[in-house]
């Protein structure tokens, strides 16, 4: 029975695609591919490409960068109302994801819009923060200590709380409130606890241990920032 897969391809590093992911592209027909604009690239693309068969058909499609609800749900539609078709006309489809299909991650979105509809599978990625946290010999928690992810978009407000209540932290979409979130860091005394961290497993990756010498524009939009406490 043809259904609908989505995959999760890591951070940035090809190499830490899993092997079920591999296998799942290799059985796919058509792999739908995320762009944040029309006829642009696609960052998941790039990372798994080289596992991607030829004889597979790749559609592109916008996933818009927006906080227009109602666009956002339209544009999200039309590609579920795509996916469904091509699966009930006996198409194994595949979309890819950075990272985990599961956190913060477009597929989310297609995952609502089409349990009920037709047959799914989602196999996990591996994480920006794990991949860093084990790349960069960083403990991320231990013992009984709970481990916060926290998006940096909004107010912030909760973001001091858990500065100042919580040992250890992964705080995520940063780069847009990268300033504001320095210097709460800084602020509660946390600079030489945080390692922060763009475009890990891509080339261009750079890695800093003093945020205090980091500006936005040493950045890219995936910026991640580690906190442990007891590091």
């Amino acid at each position: 029975m043809a259904k609908f897969i989505g995959i999760g391809v890591g951070p940035g590093d090809p190499e830490l695609i899993t092997v079920k992911a591999i296998k799942a592209l290799e059985a796919l027909d058509i792999l739908v591919v995320p762009t944040g604009k029309k006829g642009g690239a696609s960052e998941a693309l790039a990372i798994a490409e080289s596992y991607v068969p030829l004889k597979i058909k790749i559609i592109k499609r916008e996933f818009p960068m927006t906080n227009d609800a109602v666009f956002m749900s339209e544009s999200i539609n039309k590609i579920a109302d795509e996916i469904s078709s091509l699966v009930l006309e006996g198409s194994n489809v595949g979309f890819l994801t950075l990272g985990d299909p599961m956190l913060y991650s477009t597929y989310g979105y297609l995952l609502k819009r089409l349990i009920d509809q037709i047959p799914i599978s989602t196999i996990a990625g591996i994480t920006s923060y794990t991949a860093i946290a084990s790349g960069e010999n960083r403990i991320l928690t231990e013992g009984d200590t709970p481990l916060v992810i926290y998006p940096c978009v909004g107010d912030l407000k909760q973001l001091e709380t858990h500065l100042t209540s919580r040992d250890s932290l992964v705080l995520m979409k940063v780069y847009k409130s990268f300033e504001r979130v320095k210097q709460l860091i800084i602020k509660h005394g946390l600079s030489s606890n945080a390692l922060i961290v763009s475009n890990y497993g891509k080339p261009n990756a750079v890695v800093f241990s003093d945020i205090e010498q980091v500006d936005q524009e040493d950045l890219s939009y995936f910026t991640t920032i580690l906190i442990h406490k007891g590091a």
